[in-house]
Parts: C-alpha cells; sequence; structure tokens
C-alpha cells in the first residue's frame, strides 16, 4: 500500500532519503542531467522565504520511499498556481506511486485555494513529448504543453573563440557575490525588466516588481549555496541597459549555471548579449575550479539568445518543456472525527463496509451540518455513534484534505479534522439504532491496542492510512501545536 506524507528537512535521515529518491528518479535515463544539489536543496528548505514555500513529499512502501515530490508556489506573486515535480525511480514505476503523489498535491492545492498546476521536464535527446514518459504521465492528468526551452550545455573551461569589435555607449560592471551597494536600484530594475521579458509561452506567470530589500534577502540565501558571477550594463550617463548572471555552485564540483541574461529593448542591436557574457566568462576563468559543465537554457523562440549562445559554444542537449493545467477548486464536504484513546492508549475504531466489497477501520465522526462548527459536528457526532461528550477544549491534532471519487456522495472530496478525546475504556452505544448504523455503512466497532495498530497488514484499510505513524508520533510527542496536514 503507497502512503504519502511530508518530510521534515530538519529530519537528516529522511529528508537524505527523499532526496536520494528524487535524484534517482530525476537522472533517470538522461545523458546530462542536473539536479540541485543535496545540500542546496537542504538549505533552500531550512531557511524561510519570504517569497517561496518549498516542501519535500514522499511516497512510500512501508517505510521505504519510493518517490519523491517537491511541491512550491510563490507567495508574492501567482497566488493561483503550484508547481509541481514528481520523480519515480524505475524501478518502482507503473505501480501508482506518481499518481498517489499528485492526489497529495491536489489535496494540498485545495486546502491553499490554488488551482493552477504547473510542472517542467526535461526531455532527453531521441525523446519528444509524445514519447517521453513523464510527458505521457502529465497529459494524462489533463496537462498542456505550453512552452518549450532547449537545454544547452558547453564544456569547461572556456577558451575564448572569437573577439568582439569595442563595445561604444556602455559601461560593463563586473561583481562577484552580493550586488554593490550603489548599483541596487538598477539591478532591481533590470530583474523586474527580465521578469516581464523572458519567453514563458502559455504559461501562467505574473511578472515580479523586485525591490532592493527582496534582492538583498534573495543574495542571502543564494550564497549560502552559490557563488553568484555577475555582469550590469549601463549607458554613459547610467541609464541600465542589461545584466547577465551565472552561479558556480558550492556543493556541485560539475556543473556551472549561467542563468539570466538581458538586454533592454532600446539597448539591442549593439551586440551587448554577446559583450555582457563574454565579461561574464572572465570572472568564470578567475573563480571556476573542477566545475565542468555550465548549463543554460533558451527558449526555443528566442533566436537572437540562440544565435549569441551558439557563438559561444553551447550546444542543445535536452529539451525543457513546461506544461500546465487549470483545474476547478473540489467542492470538499467538512467532518469532525475523534481519535479516542482510553488510559492504555487503545484506539477506538469503527469498522465502515462499502458496496464495493472494501471495508475500513476508521475513527468516529462525520459530515459537518449546515451553521455547525467544527467542536459542535464533532460533539453531535460521538453521542450519536459511540455515546460519549467531547471535551470543549479537545485538541486538535490532524488536517486531512482527500480530492478522490468515492469519499462523499455529490462531493470530489473531504476533509477531515481529527481531535484527540481521552476516556476511560467503555463499550459504545450511541443515539443512533443499528439500522442506522446500517444505513451509514457502520458494522461495529473494536479498540485496537496500539502493537495492533502498528503491525497492522489489511486487508481492512486503516484511516487515515498513515494511522499508525501518526498515532506513534502523537504517543511520542503528544499533540501537535498546530494540525498537521496529512493526505489520504
Amino acid at each position: 500500500m503507497i502512503t504519502v506524507r511530508e518530510v521534515d528537512p530538519h529530519d537528516e535521515a529522511a529528508f537524505d532519503a527523499w532526496y536520494d529518491v528524487l535524484r534517482a528518479g530525476a537522472v533517470a535515463d538522461r545523458e546530462v542531467p542536473l539536479v540541485f544539489s543535496r545540500e542546496a536543496t537542504a538549505s533552500s528548505m531550512r531557511h524561510p522565504n519570504k517569497l517561496k514555500s518549498r516542501h519535500p513529499v514522499a511516497a512510500y512502501d512501508g517505510e521505504r520511499i519510493v518517490g519523491a515530490m517537491l511541491f512550491e508556489y510563490l507567495l508574492t506573486t501567482n497566488l493561483d498556481s503550484v508547481a509541481v515535480e514528481i520523480d519515480v525511480p524505475p524501478a518502482e514505476r507503473r505501480r501508482g506511486v506518481g499518481t498517489a503523489l499528485w492526489g497529495w498535491a491536489r489535496a494540498r492545492a485545495a486546502e491553499l485555494g490554488r488551482t493552477v498546476y504547473q510542472a517542467e521536464l526535461a526531455i532527453p535527446d531521441g525523446f519528444t513529448t509524445e514519447t517521453w514518459p513523464g510527458c505521457l504521465f502529465v497529459a494524462g492528468l489533463g496537462f498542456v504543453l505550453e512552452h518549450v526551452e532547449d537545454h544547452l550545455v558547453r564544456p569547461l573551461p572556456y577558451q575564448p573563440q572569437f573577439e568582439l569589435e569595442p563595445l561604444e555607449g556602455y559601461e560593463l560592471i563586473s561583481w562577484t557575490g552580493a550586488c554593490p551597494e550603489e548599483l541596487l536600484p538598477l539591478y532591481a530594475e533590470l530583474r523586474t525588466a527580465m521578469s516581464a521579458d523572458v519567453p514563458t509561452g502559455g504559461m501562467t506567470r505574473e511578472p515580479k516588481v523586485w525591490t532592493v530589500q527582496e534582492l538583498r534577502e534573495q543574495e542571502e540565501r543564494i550564497l549560502r549555496s552559490y557563488l553568484p558571477l555577475l555582469v550590469l550594463a549601463r549607458t554613459l550617463d547610467g541609464r541600465p541597459a542589461g545584466y547577465t548572471m551565472l552561479y558556480l555552485p558550492l556543493t556541485d564540483p560539475d556543473n556551472a549555471l549561467q542563468e539570466d541574461t538581458l538586454v533592454l529593448r532600446d539597448h539591442r542591436g549593439h551586440n551587448l548579449g554577446a559583450h555582457l557574457k563574454a565579461a561574464n566568462f572572465e570572472q568564470l576563468a578567475k573563480h571556476q575550479t573542477t566545475h565542468q559543465w555550465l548549463h543554460t537554457w533558451t527558449a526555443e523562440t528566442n533566436i537572437a539568445m540562440q544565435k549569441v549562445n551558439a557563438r559561444f559554444g553551447f550546444v542543445p542537449r535536452e529539451k525543457n518543456a513546461e506544461y500546465e493545467v487549470e483545474l476547478p477548486a473540489p467542492s470538499l464536504r467538512p467532518a469532525a472525527r475523534a481519535v479516542v484513546l482510553d488510559p492504555e492508549d487503545r484506539i477506538l475504531l469503527l469498522r465502515f463496509e462499502f458496496a464495493d466489497g472494501h471495508a475500513v477501520w476508521a475513527p468516529p465522526g462525520g459530515g459537518v451540518e449546515a451553521g455547525e462548527s467544527l467542536p459542535q459536528a464533532l460533539a453531535r457526532e460521538l453521542a450519536e455513534e459511540i455515546g460519549i461528550e467531547p471535551p470543549a477544549d479537545a485538541p486538535h491534532l490532524w488536517h486531512q484534505v482527500t480530492v478522490a471519487d468515492g469519499h462523499a456522495q455529490g462531493f470530489d472530496g473531504v476533509t477531515n479534522d481529527y481531535f484527540l478525546v481521552r476516556t476511560e475504556a467503555f463499550t459504545p452505544a450511541g443515539s443512533m439504532s443499528v439500522e442506522e448504523m446500517l444505513a451509514e455503512n457502520v458494522h461495529g466497532h473494536r479498540w485496537w491496542t496500539f502493537v495492533e495498530i502498528q503491525n497492522h497488514q489489511g486487508p481492512e484499510y486503516l484511516s487515515p492510512r498513515t494511522l499508525p505513524l501518526l498515532l506513534a508520533r502523537l504517543r511520542d510527542d503528544g499533540p501537535p501545536v498546530t494540525p498537521v496536514f496529512i493526505g489520504l
């Protein structure tokens, strides 16, 4: 049985296991894969970011990770969108791992109120969007191809291959690391222009207006994992004209990244892009160590930059395909449920049996009726099903979102909020009759010991699927300060 849950990036063992699977899935069948290093990925997730939220999510078979997802979304722009990267190693494919991770993404996006899903896939030479397995997977989910870039690579070190004519009317300023204070306003203006100018095809992208403060905060994050090399062009009277940036990873000995290159429209036609790159390659020669490859990405439609990159020896090695799908916000039925524990930490579960033959053991509780709060719904449901009254301040343990058919008639899925109820052992007897309980698909109850929950193998499901893990954490750490988000 495949289960999905978020990984704590501060838990080094869990994070490392997640990253190993992510990387194994991402590099499979590719000749020139570029995957952000373990250290850079961990740093980005362990330090708060005001502009972007990033989450490592894993698919488990038992306690073994068999698939990995990077789930992220911007916090100041594109507030309707999430970006999803799903990686499954070849040996674990075709068993529902990717689909399970996608279900988690749908649930979390619904919780965030976001309806636009975006994915970027690297397609090696020899494959197309019609033959690459990743493209077939996202197309099956309803994604539409919106934009294609060439992933270009050139070997390092760089040796100048041509001479440029003298640059007239412009000044080039180079730096490594943080931007000089006096250049920040010009740099922010250029970064804002790049956000509006970069080709994105049909992707839903809201241009980013960069402030000086935001640039400084981003630099602090970048400098933990990369050495930035930048060159800025300005006119002789001080107006911005263009820039280029290159990153040397501190924890990847093989690969360097040629990122943005921008020439403002009013300054094109002066070979300024080539001059900017040439100046930055001079910096690269001074700071490059063991790096063997320089990677860059250019839209197929950006003919001018394609020509510039070809002059500098970049060769296309892969395609980067960007996909997008907009899915309406799902209609979810809210429910309140109780984790009922006795003094021996036995948990009370109800047995649900359904027409298709499957059975589920789940905590008591049910749907929230119109006008009810969660505590009110919890009290009513427990009185009806098992005959106890929960405390008014019952700790809120978990918040579950499931977007899938078959969970609640007339809805696209459910939300379940779980509250802790400690009580003496008792024999459940609520106000509902046996016939009424059967009409709700409830076919009995059972007190489960902690060991029985941990050792349960089925065939009946436990709900939530991660109940053994959740109860173990509850026993070891107590109730969480804020409810834990969980999937199916």
